[in-house]
Order: C-alpha cells, then sequence, then structure tokens
C-alpha cells in the first residue's frame, strides 16, 4: 500500500510539474533557444546515455559474480534506474538487490554488498570531480561544493578501509560469524565475505574501476555534448563540470523520486551563476533532465518487455521489505 501511495503522489507531482511547463515554462521559452534544436541536443546525447547504462550494468555483473550475466546486470542497472524515478531515492535503492535476486537468486545480502561497492566507488569518483569544480568556482557555491566533496571523500575513505581490512584479514568476518546467535545471520556474513572477496582479484577490481571511470565519462559526456550542440551560453569544460557535479549533487541530496526538483533546480543556479538568464538556465534544465530519463525508460521498458524482470515483482518485494523494515524486523 505504502508503494501505490507513492506512485500516485509522484503522479500527481508529474502532473503539476508538466502544467507548471505548459502554463508558465513554454510562454517564457526563451527565444535563444529554439525548441526543435533543444530537443535534437537531447536526442545527439542518448548514445552517450546508453553507453552509461550498460557499462553500468557490465559492473554489476562484475561484482556480482559469474552468476549474473551482462544481460541479467544491464537488465537490473536499468530496471533500477527506472524504479528511482518512480519512488523516493531512499527506497529505490533497494531496487537492485531485488532485481539481482529475481534474475539470478544473488542472496539480498550479497545485493546490498554490491550496491554498497558501487556506492563506495562512485563516491571516490564523485570526490574527486567535486574537488575539480571547487578550483574554478568562488564565494559559496565554493564553499558548498567543497563541503560535498569533503564528505564524499570520508565516505570513500571509511568504505575503502574496511574493504580493505576485509580482504587483508578475511578470519574477522569469520570469527564475527562464528559469534553470530542464529545461523541466518552466519549465513548473511558469508555472503558478505563472498562478495568482498571478489575485489581480492585484481583483474575483478580493476575492471569495476575501469568500468566505474567509464561510467563517470559517460555521464559527464552527456552535459559537455548538450551544450555544445545547443550552442547557448559558451560554457567552457570546466563550467561544464561544475553543472554536472551540481545536478550530481542535487540527485543525491533530494527524497523526492528522480531528484526531481532538486536536479532542475541545481543545474539552473550553477548556469544563473555564470551569467544565463535564469529563463534560459531553467530550460536548459528541462532539457537536460530529459538527456536523462528517455533513454532508462527506453532501456529499461525493453527488458520489462522481453520479460528478464517484472516491474510489479519488483515493487511488491519492496513494499515488503518496507512493511518488514516499518515494524523494525
Amino acid at each position: 500500500m505504502a508503494i501505490k501511495k507513492y506512485m500516485v503522489l509522484n503522479v500527481i507531482t508529474f502532473a503539476l510539474v508538466v502544467a507548471l511547463i505548459i502554463f508558465y515554462v513554454i510562454p517564457e521559452w526563451p527565444e535563444e533557444i529554439v525548441i526543435s534544436h533543444g530537443l535534437f541536443s537531447v536526442l545527439v546525447t542518448f548514445p552517450l546515455a546508453w553507453i552509461g547504462i550498460v557499462v553500468a550494468g557490465w559492473r554489476v555483473s562484475i561484482l556480482s559474480g559469474s552468476g549474473v550475466t551482462l544481460r541479467n546486470g544491464v537488465a537490473v542497472q536499468s530496471v533500477a534506474q527506472l524504479v528511482t524515478l518512480l519512488i523516493p531515492s531512499r527506497l529505490s535503492e533497494v531496487a537492485k538487490p531485488v532485481g539481482l535476486n529475481l534474475v539470478s537468486a544473488l542472496p539480498f545480502s550479497r545485493g546490498f554488498t554490491v550496491l554498497a561497492i558501487e556506492r563506495i566507488f562512485d563516491a571516490v569518483f564523485l570526490a574527486g570531480l567535486a574537488f575539480a569544480a571547487v578550483a574554478i568556482l568562488t564565494g559559496q557555491q565554493r564553499e558548498t561544493v567543497q563541503s560535498s566533496g569533503l564528505v564524499l571523500a570520508g565516505i570513500a575513505v571509511t568504505g575503502l578501509l574496511v574493504i580493505g581490512v576485509v580482504l587483508a584479514r578475511p578470519a574477522i568476518l569469520e570469527r564475527l560469524s562464528d559469534r553470530m546467535p542464529a545461523e541466518w545471520l552466519r549465513v548473511q556474513l558469508e555472503h558478505v565475505a563472498g562478495a568482498v572477496s571478489r575485489l581480492a582479484s585484481l583483474r575483478t577490481t580493476s575492471v569495476a574501476i575501469g568500468l566505474s571511470a567509464i561510467s563517470w565519462l559517460a555521464a559527464y559526456l552527456i552535459f559537455v555534448v548538450f551544450f555544445f550542440v545547443l550552442g547557448t551560453g559558451g560554457l567552457t569544460l570546466g563550467q561544464v563540470l561544475v553543472v554536472f557535479v551540481a545536478s550530481t549533487l542535487g540527485l543525491i541530496i533530494s527524497v523526492a523520486p528522480g531528484g526531481l526538483g532538486t536536479f532542475e533546480g541545481a543545474i539552473a543556479l550553477s548556469l544563473a551563476a555564470f551569467g544565463l538568464p535564469m529563463a534560459t538556465a531553467i530550460a536548459m534544465a528541462l532539457l537536460l533532465r530529459l538527456c536523462l530519463v528517455i533513454p532508462v525508460i527506453a532501456i529499461a521498458s525493453w527488458f520489462l518487455i522481453s520479460g528478464d524482470l517484472s516491474l510489479s515483482r519488483i515493487l511488491a518485494r519492496l513494499r515488503d521489505w518496507r512493511g518488514r523494515n516499518d515494524r523494525g524486523e
């Protein structure tokens, strides 16, 4: 029931946003951005978005193990991103472990560990990008991005240290498992240890890090290509990086589905700080939203139609998980 309430709320929110665009944004659409040209700028970024999804799915399969094929990894990645657009980010994070369990019977604890490793790698790259953006910024924006970068760096360092300790001293988890009062807890720890132990392979770790780098590069290039083709604003590569980092931070801090509002707001404020009129900045933010949403919907829909995953089963599992979580089970 909770999932259905969230989805109804999201439909209402989406309708309000569409109404806002129709009655406010479109009549005030900046003359320097021809809508047809803007849509073409969105279209040319789709290959990069699809590459990013495939690469991220490949990373999922590498970290999960031989039981998860590349096809399954891409399916889980795209559908998990689609779920993020439908329900709040905190709950949607569970969609990836649920998807891995459905397509390959991967235990939930192992799926959550894969997700945690992904987030640690992403924190490393995003922290680096944030510090690179700090060098371009001044004033309040600089302090905000720098603070976010420090937080992300702290998360990344802590996560890497935990992984390093587990890999260097695997007996720690074994001793901890022996002290668990229930067999179920011992099994969960074994699954966690199994997921982390994959990083003991230099090849697996190198490939996972390389795929993470390619994924982040593809995401950044979406912004570069979009602004280059649109040709409005004359932004430098460094300024585009600032907009990209700000939008990504907007996605992270949001509790709304798909970073609704904070993503667009971060882009608009960043562009306005570089001297673009607010109307132009808002129009660009809305177009960039299409760059990210349409490819996800397209790929996820293909996998859902082909039968690799069932959205209803994922949402049902999320509903059950939320119910247990609310009851403290």
